[in-house]
């Protein structure tokens, strides 16, 4: 899971990079809506990758109920 959120993060790191100099920010109309609205979802897609490794919480094994214990709390609740 980490490998591919740190591929997909340089990843669209390098398609920025690479495509920064191609968009038309001195364009018409258009082409600079294109470019900017482009460049800010490059840029979300970056920061969630990027927080998503940063803040990716390590999972607790998950451990089994013991029987003994469900039965018990069961008993208590039905009075």
């Amino acid at each position: 899971m980490k490998q591919r959120l740190f591929l997909s993060f340089l990843l669209a790191i390098a398609m920025v990079v690479y495509g920064l100099e191609y968009l038309p920010f001195d364009g018409s109309g258009m082409d600079r809506v294109f470019a900017w609205s482009w460049l800010v979802f490059a840029m979300m897609v970056i920061s969630g990758n990027g927080l998503h490794l940063l803040y990716q919480r390590k999972r607790k094994k998950r451990v089994a109920v013991p029987i003994r214990y469900v039965t018990q709390s069961r008993e208590k609740m039905r009075g």
